[in-house]
């Protein structure tokens, strides 16, 4: 089973200080953008198609700028982590790890910004929506077609990130449910390093050729 890491990173784009909002009275919601250097806590994902709905759960840590860990507890275990040079992709059923460079990883992608090598601004435009389920919502609309989706919803509460809902180019829909969500949990370094599990078969793509 193959995950798709894109709302994670999308997540880490969010959290990053440079999101600017297209409204003149979001100063309080920008500051809950911009007021934590991490977040940790668990969430829910639901991919859903035409004909098809495929929903996993698990743990997440971020930690600003650039480090994190996404881990996929069910229905299959996976791991994406990244120390800020190095992603490691594991996959425990497979006992299979793809290794990329975290730079490489976004190139060419709005998801650059997570490196600080631009800014969300040239990318999207973002805007607030209508405020519902006592959430406060943020709408982000690529500035490409190659983004690969349509738009991205982001919802808040007592400016704790609390849902997303992303929308592909194909008409596939992914929504994400975040709890326990907390932003001082210590977090050493050394929780998002990687070692290999013996026996696992590494694709390392940062090797040069």
């Amino acid at each position: 089973m193959k995950i798709n890491p894109m709302p994670f990173l999308l997540l880490l784009l969010l959290i990053t200080p440079s999101l600017a909002i297209s409204d003149t009275g979001q100063s309080n919601l920008q500051h809950h953008l911009q007021s934590y250097q991490q977040l940790q806590g668990r969430f829910t994902q639901i991919v859903e198609g035409d004909l098809t709905s495929q929903s996993s759960t698990g743990e997440f840590w971020i930690k600003k700028p650039n480090q994190f860990r996404w881990h996929y507890s069910t229905p299959y275990v996976q791991k994406i982590i990244s120390n800020g040079k190095k992603v490691w992709i594991y996959d425990e059923d497979l006992e299979q790890v793809s290794i990329k460079s975290a730079a490489m990883a976004i190139e060419s992608s709005p998801l650059s910004i997570i490196l600080g090598s631009t800014s969300i601004e040239q990318h999207f435009k973002v805007e607030r929506l209508t405020k519902d389920d006592s959430l406060e919502w943020l709408k982000l609309t690529p500035t490409s077609d190659s983004s690969g989706f349509e738009f991205i919803h982001v919802g808040f509460k007592k400016g704790i990130l609390h849902r997303m809902k992303l929308q592909d180019n194909f008409g596939q829909t992914t929504r994400l449910l975040f709890t326990e969500v907390s932003t001082d949990t210590p977090m050493d370094d050394e929780l998002f390093q990687f070692t290999t599990p013996e026996g696992s078969d590494v694709f390392d793509e940062t090797i040069e050729q």
